[in-house]
């Protein structure tokens, strides 16, 4: 017969330790269901660029985030009417990221950023940046620039000076932290830099010296007509300061002084030429009033120089785009001319030195108010039917018509036709007190088209006594 078992004590205890243990497991697998279920739609603990979101709806998050106060800091310069809304969709894609990823007692830092629209793009960079440059610039006004060091050449050495720190802010670098946060940033804090000195021994200053004594070593050419003048850097400068900007600063007196010899030996305007005369006599003109000649635009000439000097592979110049006026590389009138001699009240055309136009003339007097000006001129343009206005000695004004008219000073004297002088008076000297001209070159009105057709603007016009 069998025996029926025994229950002990401790194997009670067991039992209800089991069923204790079910009963837990039970309630926490429904909490952890509750949990799961819970922050599928809420963020676990986090800060979205630095506003905490913890247990919020990607909703109620956006809302906050929208609006909340811009943060301020004294080592910051947040950018008023720069913040641009967020959108529930935006902030869901962090809630998913926050509740996927990380310790879930533990605080994470998300940040949200958006490619904002077109409108907002340009309104930041057209409107804000101008106004954040200003405040810059008024930062500045009360605080010190730093001072870079600088690269100098002079009496053959080079030197270097020392930096000096200073309190104002890189404007180039804030700027540059603006416009990377313009496309996707929320709202605009640019964080204040203090602008650094380039110092001595930084590359900056390296490479600087390393140019200036490139610089130095470069050679300029000037082309005049067959000759060519060598310009070294070194020669012609007496100092040089650079920058780290890519900047020089010259002493050029040598230089200066160079071109102003080469202008002295080359130029022809305001100098008398050594002319050959319709009769064979050679004379040397009159400068006066003169305007017929060229020179070298001296500045102009240095300034191109300096200039080729900055270049890695210099140009050559051609001296002709740096001079003004007429006649460039002759060294006198030409052979294309006209020729008034007041003495002979005779008038001659040239073209290539050959002899195609001549008849005498009426001038104005060789001295007094109604003198020829004597020198060499150029015609300065040409006109058809003008009509010549002025006044006459006894003080009544005069407005003479003539069909061909061609003036070579700026203040009116010309040669043209004078239908109202009697034929006999051209070329007659006895005639020329009662009968001259208020300075212009009279000619025959038979003779005029004549040389109206054999004469250019620029032609020189050469006259003398």
């Amino acid at each position: 017969m069998a025996g029926k078992r025994k229950t002990t004590k401790h194997t009670a205890t067991k039992k209800w330790v089991l069923i204790g243990l079910i009963a837990l497991i039970v309630v926490g697998a429904g909490g952890a269901v509750g949990y799961a279920s819970y922050y599928n739609q809420r963020f676990k603990p986090a800060k979205i660029n630095g506003i905490t979101v913890t247990n919020m709806t990607a909703s109620q998050a956006a809302d906050k985030i929208n609006s909340s106060d811009s943060s301020t800091s004294s080592n910051t310069i947040n950018v008023a009417k720069s913040k641009v809304d967020v959108t529930t969709a935006e902030v869901s894609k962090l809630l998913q990221k926050r509740n996927n990823n990380g310790h879930a007692l533990e605080t994470a830092s998300l940040t949200v950023s958006k490619t904002v629209s077109t409108s907002d793009y340009n309104y930041r960079i057209n409107t804000l940046l101008p106004a954040f440059k200003a405040k810059i610039e008024a930062i500045n006004a009360n605080r010190t620039k730093p001072v870079n060091a600088k690269v100098t050449y002079s009496n053959g050495k080079t030197t270097v000076s020392k930096s000096q720190n200073g309190t104002a802010l890189d404007e180039a670098a804030m700027v540059k932290a603006f416009k990377s946060q313009v496309k996707t940033d929320l709202e605009i804090n640019v964080k204040k830099t203090i602008d650094t000195p380039a110092t001595a021994n930084s590359s900056a200053i390296k490479t600087t010296k390393s140019n200036l004594q490139a610089l130095l070593n470069r050679t300029v050419k000037v082309t005049y007509g067959s000759t060519t003048w060598h310009f070294k850097a070194s020669d012609y400068l007496k100092s040089v300061t650079a920058t780290v900007d890519g900047k020089y600063t010259y002493n050029s007196s040598t230089l200066s002084t160079e071109i102003a010899k080469l202008a002295n030996e080359h130029d022809t305007k305001g100098k008398s030429f050594s002319y050959k005369t319709h009769s064979g006599k050679t004379i040397k003109t009159k400068v006066g009033s003169s305007t017929y000649g060229w020179s070298i635009e001296q500045t102009k000439l240095k300034d191109a120089i300096l200039a080729e000097f900055e270049k890695s592979s210099p140009t050559t110049l051609n001296l002709k785009n740096y001079v003004s006026g007429l006649g460039y590389g002759k060294s006198g009138v030409g052979g294309t001319r006209v020729e008034v001699n007041l003495k002979t009240l005779e008038e001659y055309a040239y073209v290539d030195n050959k002899l195609v136009f001549s008849t005498p003339v009426m001038s104005g007097t060789v001295t007094g108010s109604d003198k020829t000006p004597q020198g060499v001129f150029y015609v300065l343009y040409k006109q058809r039917n003008a009509t010549l206005r002025g006044e006459n000695d006894n003080g009544t004004s005069y407005a003479s018509k003539v069909k061909y008219w061609m003036p070579f000073t700026e203040d009116g004297v010309g040669l043209h036709d004078s239908s109202w002088q009697p034929s006999s008076v051209y070329g007659n000297v006895s005639d020329r007190s009662e009968y001259h001209s208020h300075g212009c070159i009279n000619n025959p009105p038979s003779k005029i088209k004549a040389l109206w057709e054999v004469v250019s603007t620029d032609e020189p016009v050469v006259v003398y006594y």
